[in-house]
């Protein structure tokens, strides 16, 4: 419970104990058994900074964050993306109204999208590759990217010896033992960075012994870097729930853009106007939503943020207008 074991391949173990520690392991990709990527012309995140060149074709599966951000990338570069989503849909964890202006936005372009199947496996074809739906459609490319998800990366760590319950992780930072801490993608979803950083700044502080406030995993902005860009932070639905929106244009400064397609989505309770979350999507979607992490931490209410006035003119004075914006 208070000693690690640090193994080195052709060396003695070295032991180490301490009033605290922090594990911060990250996480690791989902592959299923048939579809796992060989680094040639089936890929994962991790290869893409190493492709020589680019294919002509590829299809990619998944649709969250990752896979979202790399059909807009392989597109954007003029390759003929097939993109395989499943039941669950583009960004499942997101705003419906988001995910589909992103998804329609991209199919737009000339991205081939294919709903509603999981893929099951992929061949090898002709030097190639093809994609096997769950019906048995088959899709064939040059090349494959898997996007599908992640898992938190402690399975070497042996965390049960030391009575930990992965599942267990309370405000501070600490697991079911008091003395180790879990922080950032070994928490679970959602696996972001900015997260991770609030996360890991909270359990150090408190592992130190400094004062520190708990993390609050409802002021934390999930962002899919696309174009338009989608950002959320967060509850968007629910009982006692209402939104109100405003489109990107009711900035002056949004319609200086090239694309000025967008909204931005405050959701607030119909009992007293606490905000309760917020989503953007069209240029520097996140940047928009910077203030709502403030709101959202001060509680403040859709009225107290209607009183506020952004510089003008700036995209960051849209989450006022917003709130200005409701009329019941």
């Amino acid at each position: 419970p208070d000693t690690i074991a640090l193994k080195n391949e052709g060396a003695d173990d070295q032991m180490m104990t301490a009033d605290a520690f922090i594990v911060t392991s990250g996480s690791v990709p989902i592959f299923p058994a048939d579809m796992r990527p060989n680094g040639k012309n089936i890929l994962a995140p991790r290869f893409a900074s190493k492709l020589g060149s680019l294919p002509q074709s590829v299809i990619v599966v998944g649709a969250g964050a990752t896979g979202c951000e790399f059909v807009y990338l392989f597109n954007r570069l003029g390759v003929d993306v097939t993109w395989i989503v499943d039941q669950y849909g583009v960004l499942p964890s997101f705003d419906r109204d988001a995910a589909q202006l992103l998804a329609d936005k991209l199919i737009e372009r000339g991205v081939k999208q294919v709903e509603g199947q999981q893929a099951q496996r992929i061949d090898q074809v002709n030097g190639g590759v093809a994609v096997v739906l769950n019906d048995g459609t088959t899709y064939n490319a040059e090349q494959a990217f898997l996007a599908i998800g992640r898992k938190p990366d402690t399975s070497a760590l042996n965390l049960a010896a030391a009575g930990v319950d992965e599942e267990q992780v309370d405000g501070n930072g600490r697991s079911s033992n008091p003395k180790i801490y879990l922080a950032g993608d070994v928490t679970g979803l959602p696996m972001i960075a900015n997260r991770a950083m609030a996360q890991a700044w909270v359990a150090g502080r408190h592992a130190a012994g400094a004062a520190t406030a708990v993390f609050n995993p409802n002021a934390v902005i999930a962002a899919v870097y696309t174009d338009p860009q989608v950002a959320q932070i967060g509850q968007m639905a629910g009982e006692g729930v209402k939104t109100v929106s405003v489109p990107f244009t009711a900035s002056l400064k949004a319609h200086l853009q090239p694309e000025q397609d967008g909204f931005v989505k405050l959701a607030y309770k119909t009992d007293g106007g606490r905000l309760v979350g917020a989503t953007a999507v069209g240029h520097h979607a996140a940047d928009v939503l910077a203030p709502i992490v403030v709101a959202l931490q001060a509680q403040m209410t859709i009225t107290d943020l209607a009183t506020l006035y952004g510089a003008h003119p700036t995209l960051s004075e849209l989450t006022f207008i917003a709130a200005r914006a409701k009329r019941d």
